[in-house]
């Protein structure tokens, strides 16, 4: 079966999905976490991707990004894969594989791009993991409250939007975060990210002609009822 070619439109942010194979775990201990954080910023760097939003999982990764040519976001996720996998297999006395696949992307409507970027930094609460945002270490959330963070980070222009002043900016993320995503906004964001579908509106689907709308909706899973 042909795959189906991924949607990237230099300039729009992304939203990118790593898994673990079969859920295996990627990451067992600070040390990994850092290394994979520090091979994210020079990959960004190296291939022309801001990074706005991350959430490491103990099994698989989020980010938020906007790449800056046609290839920035494969190059950096094909340039994570490998080194970490290098790196995780020597430290980890491993082999083979350790990534499932294909990473998922979904391209992002900049109306929606703060609401995605909560998603993620809310990820270790959604699971159980912490019972608070500013407790967990693997988010992006500490550098967008004025915390201790990553500075190579780059906020997104709608971050920008949320006050004229630094403190405003963090005051106001943090009351956004702290309001949490009703359940359907979840459900909307995951689904369009496993299945590689552009969370966008109508209005700015119809203003990029590289966005076929008609592939852009959810369709059920399994075959259809019959008449």
């Amino acid at each position: 079966m042909t795959r189906t070619a991924r949607l990237v439109i230099p300039g729009q942010a992304m939203h990118v999905l790593a898994r673990g194979h079969h859920q295996q775990t990627l990451f067992f201990n600070e040390n990994d976490y850092r290394q994979y954080l520090n091979w994210i910023r020079e990959a960004a760097k190296e291939f022309a991707c801001a990074i706005h939003a991350f959430g490491l999982m103990p099994n698989h990764v989020h980010l938020l990004l906007t790449p800056q040519h046609d290839y920035s976001l494969a190059k950096l996720m094909q340039s994570l894969g490998r080194r970490y996998s290098q790196y995780f297999n020597q430290i980890h006395a491993s082999s083979g594989t350790i990534w499932e696949g294909r990473f998922c992307s979904s391209l992002i409507d900049p109306d929606y791009v703060l609401r995605v970027q909560r998603y993620i930094e809310l990820n270790p609460v959604r699971a159980g993991l912490e019972a608070r945002p500013e407790d967990c270490g693997n988010t992006s959330y500490q550098s967008h409250i004025g915390g201790k963070g990553e500075s190579w980070l780059i906020d997104h222009p709608s971050f920008w939007r949320l006050g004229n002043t630094p403190f405003e900016r963090q005051l106001a993320w943090a009351n956004f975060v702290k309001e949490g995503s009703p359940h359907h906004e979840d459900k909307a964001i995951t689904e369009h990210l496993i299945r590689s579908k552009p969370w966008i509106s109508r209005n700015f689907g119809i203003n990029n002609p590289k966005i076929d709308l008609a592939n852009c909706q959810i369709k059920p899973r399994g075959r259809p009822k019959k008449l």
